[in-house]
């Protein structure tokens, strides 16, 4: 029952640490699996201190009203990045694409220090503290969010940054943009949906 909301909003929310992944791995500085789990627990404190937040809101205020207010920020922040997204690419649409090859000779493999780690997660958890707060408005529930957000957080930063550091890649934060938006209004209208009483 909590488990689909729970999981759009961990996929939602951590959308950026997937192209944050990719652009270190493009640069060829490697995140490590322990630099990733660094980075996603203060983000971890960000996203929780989010949700409670929106728990405080939603016990001060009636219920039902909350709920709907709720899943309809998230579809209004929803509607800004999809908006955001199609901005960039129609700004962008006559520029030619460009292709980086990426070379494994005569580059090195940095590592990211532990301070540049804390303040990544810092940024991370800044970046989706509307998300929280709204997601934590609308019902949704805090330990099965948190632990989703953590380990979604964790596996987008490593695959992220490997395939950064191995594939062909370009600049993607409009597609980032585009799919943290639908899933943000998928979230808002399936908490709509599952707050309207039974017909």
């Amino acid at each position: 029952m909590y488990f689909i909301p729970a999981l759009l909003f961990a996929f939602s929310a951590n959308i950026d640490s997937l192209v944050i992944g990719l652009s270190y791995g493009i640069k060829k500085t490697r995140l490590s699996l322990a630099k990733t789990t660094l980075i996603s627990l203060v983000t971890l404190c960000g996203t929780i201190l989010a949700l409670l937040l929106g728990q405080t809101i939603f016990s001060v205020f009636p219920g039902l009203s909350t709920q709907w207010l709720g899943n309809l920020l998230l579809i209004g922040l929803g509607y800004y990045y999809i908006r955001k997204s199609l901005r960039h690419i129609l700004i962008h649409k006559k520029d030619a694409p460009t292709l980086q090859k990426q070379s494994s000779e005569g580059i090195s493999k940095k590592s990211i220090s532990t301070k540049a780690c804390i303040f990544l997660g810092i940024t991370l958890s800044l970046n989706n503290f509307g998300i929280g707060i709204g997601a934590s408005i609308s019902g949704l529930t805090l330990l099965p969010a948190a632990a989703l957000s953590f380990f979604i957080s964790v596996l987008f930063l490593y695959i992220g940054n490997v395939l950064g550091r191995f594939c062909i890649s370009t600049s993607k934060d409009w597609l980032a943009d585009l799919i943290s938006g639908i899933i943000l209004i998928v979230l808002g209208i399936y908490g709509c949906t599952g707050i309207l009483p039974p017909l």
